[in-house]
């Protein structure tokens, strides 16, 4: 009974290894820490439909090498080739995947605490890029040496979650996605970067919307929900406005509010000083109840649950004996 016991274990808790999204066939290189951070190299074809939709456990960032990648993302398709990369937050729906001929891409994943962590307490990024991250769907990568770049950290990540002996194993890997973090915002930062004249001209009229919207939507988006507030702030169409949303983020600009109010109230959810009914009025929904049904609908988790299994980042220094799941290497 015993050993059948643990076979099932073995087998529950195979079913949940992030790689499964992938494609365990295609999965050549990998390494990860149970819950925390998972980093692998994809390579080969494969076409996966999955029966019903999913939804990632982890925040996902794919660093596309060579060959190409569709993917049906909230119900629409998107392709991503050679010299991309694919940012995709827990709050998407996957329906399916296909790597084309030649397919080679280099993947990490961590827990959306992790995301949360770098961007509220070590931020030395612009705000446009936290709202690229949270908000987007992926961009070209311009730059091999960008690529190069990219794909290191990858891979370093990968040889560090592979060292099973290391005492500090996950405030190594912390630092290693936080690394990959700040070379994908000095990417960015050289193709939008502001405050400097030479790149203000350069800068397409596009990108200065997005990055006015996305400051706009910080400030209000707690309580205004339509698409009209802010086009009229911004002094253009709704429907331009929408346009250009989806021109540079691959989602509709409906999603990108909901997404980012999910985001405002998942934030106060984490200070155990407010209800839930507080947390409720502060995103000026009518009562809790219906508070409750836009933040499962969105999560797939009601506000207590979510509550219930908010687990402690690396700022707690948690005990050694709770802080270090045991790294198992996949290769």
């Amino acid at each position: 009974m015993g050993d059948k016991f643990t076979k099932m274990s073995e087998k529950r808790q195979k079913a949940n290894l992030p790689a499964v999204l992938f494609g365990q066939k295609n999965v050549k290189k990998v390494g990860y820490i149970d819950d925390y951070i998972f980093a692998c190299e994809i390579e080969g074809e494969d076409h996966i439909i999955y029966s019903k939709p999913r939804k990632p456990k982890y925040h996902l960032v794919i660093i596309v090498i060579e060959g190409y990648i569709n993917m049906v993302i909230n119900g629409e398709k998107f392709r991503f080739g050679k010299r991309t990369y694919i940012n995709l937050p827990t709050w998407v729906d996957i329906y399916e995947i296909e790597y084309g001929k030649g397919f080679h891409a280099m993947t990490t994943a961590t827990d959306k605490s992790i995301v949360e962590d770098i961007f509220r307490n070590r931020n030395p990024f612009p705000p446009d890029f936290k709202f690229r991250i949270d908000h987007g769907l992926g961009g070209q990568i311009m730059a091999k040496n960008d690529l190069n770049t990219l794909c290191k950290d990858i891979s370093n990540m990968i040889d560090a979650l592979s060292n099973k002996s290391h005492y500090f194993a996950e405030e190594v890997n912390y630092a290693y996605f936080y690394i990959l973090l700040t070379d994908m915002a000095d990417m960015m930062w050289r193709k939008y970067g502001r405050y400097e004249p030479v790149k203000q001209s350069e800068m397409r009229r596009a990108d200065g919307i997005l990055k006015e919207f996305s400051e706009l939507l910080v400030k209000h988006v707690k309580t205004e929900t339509g698409v009209g507030f802010y086009a009229e702030k911004l002094c253009i169409s709704k429907q331009y406005l929408s346009l250009i949303v989806k021109e540079k983020l691959r989602v509709t600009i409906g999603t990108v509010i909901s997404s980012m109010r999910i985001e405002m109230a998942a934030r106060m959810l984490r200070d155990p000083e407010l209800t839930i009914q507080q947390v409720a009025e502060a995103m000026s929904f009518s009562d809790q109840s219906s508070f409750g049904k836009f933040f499962r609908k969105h999560t797939g988790l009601s506000p207590l649950k979510y509550r219930q299994n908010l687990k402690k980042t690396l700022l707690t220094l948690r005990p050694k004996e709770v802080l270090s799941p045991e790294i198992r290497n996949l290769g």
